[in-house]
């Protein structure tokens, strides 16, 4: 499973009988283990002068399916 997939060379890849590719998206592929990153961070800089830590809730995919 990757997010970094090019046709031409998964196409090549899988004619020469190489296993199944899965193709996500970077937003979709990222985002769920962002929170637990920020608790790792928040954890290791707790009480750092003028440290914060957040994450964004914005899609950063260049497309949607379905208006998601």
């Amino acid at each position: 499973m990757t997010a970094d997939l090019r046709h031409h060379p998964a196409d090549e890849h899988l004619r020469a009988g190489g296993p199944a590719l899965v193709d996500v998206a970077h937003w979709a592929s990222e985002f769920p283990w962002c929170d637990q990153a920020r608790g790792v961070l928040e954890a290791r800089f707790a009480g750092t002068p003028g440290w914060a830590s957040a994450v964004s809730a914005v899609r950063t995919d260049p497309w949607t399916l379905g208006g998601c």
